[in-house]
């Protein structure tokens, strides 16, 4: 069997410690054996039990307490009620595991000072998630998927090593290794829009296209990275410019703004009102807004998230 190759950046040093996410599955069992091929000895196992499959989530939280004390890692184990915590934010049960899965690794980097995770998604993922973006109406940055470095708000270093790694790779290195996993019934469940992608609209494609369309998914997913950097990079340069971005955080509306291609001039307004005024919630409509203000005959004011607003007078927009 071809040896998986990891991609790891260098920031994942394997003397180091480095948190693994690990949820007893196949493929966060397979990342722990092939980190400790590759010499990790200092990984902390982070497994959060979300409290949605009663006693099967119970057993999944025990297999990752055995697993580690076999290998002498260290374990960190907490339960999360992602249900009523999804009820009480009016958020789906998805979104609400993801931020639960978020907050509990933050708390471990913080407990640890360690502010590496490493996450087991792999190609399969990484063609479902650029799928599922594409339904949604995604730009180029959904279009990339999921990033092998993802950088947190919060300081967290998000790292996928087997993102470019076929599910069948894992699969007959598992059972090389002959290694004990846990199986997740909830992956099959069709509740989840993310199952039926895997299981029936991918299927479904390859059957249309007559080929596997993982590969052509990912090239997409490569193609976008490279292109939505160039053009996030086009837009920070313009912002460092001096007298762009004035004292009071507010906008110059220049000449050199009003030129700019709409690709770039709406990632200078992203990151001006995400990075310079710190507002969430920044989406497709806040932006085609904001960059409706530049016509001659726009608005001088729209509606921003929190209640706030941008507003335009003679050559300067600001939030207020």
């Amino acid at each position: 069997m071809p040896a998986i190759l990891l991609n790891l950046p260098p920031a994942c040093d394997p003397a180091e410690p480095v948190l693994l996410a690990i949820s007893g599955g196949r493929d966060s069992v397979a990342l722990l054996h092939l980190l400790r091929d590759a010499g990790f000895a200092h990984l902390i196992l982070c497994h959060l039990n979300h409290g949605l499959r009663g006693k099967e989530s119970i057993d999944d939280a025990a297999f990752v307490r055995r697993l580690a004390k076999k290998l002498g890692l260290k374990c960190e184990i907490e339960t999360e009620d992602v249900a009523a915590l999804a009820e009480k934010s009016r958020l789906s049960t998805e979104t609400a595991a993801r931020e639960a899965r978020h907050a509990f690794l933050l708390r471990m980097a913080e407990k640890y000072d360690v502010w590496v995770v490493l996450l087991a998604h792999h190609a399969e993922d990484q063609a479902e998630t650029i799928l599922g973006n594409l339904c949604r109406g995604t730009g180029l940055a959904g279009l990339a998927g999921m990033r092998v470095v993802q950088r947190l708000e919060s300081g967290l270093h998000l790292v996928r090593p087997l993102l470019h790694v076929r599910r069948s790779e894992i699969d007959a290195y598992l059972k090389s290794k002959r290694c004990k996993y846990r199986e997740d019934s909830s992956n099959t469940s069709p509740k989840y829009r993310r199952n039926r992608l895997r299981h029936e609209a991918l299927p479904l494609l390859n059957d249309i296209c007559v080929r596997d369309v993982v590969p052509q998914m990912l090239r997409l997913g490569m193609l976008a990275e490279q292109d939505d950097d160039a053009l996030q990079r086009l837009a920070l340069d313009f912002l460092r410019v001096d007298g762009r971005v004035l004292e009071d955080r507010s906008l110059l509306v220049s000449p050199e703004l009003l030129a700019l291609h709409p690709a770039v001039s709406s990632r200078v307004f992203a990151l001006w009102l995400r990075e310079v005024w710190g507002l969430p919630g920044i989406d497709y409509e806040v932006i085609d807004a904001a960059l409706g203000m530049l016509a001659a005959d726009g608005p001088a004011k729209t509606n921003l998230p929190e209640g706030k607003h941008l507003r335009r007078k003679a050559k300067r927009l600001w939030v207020e």
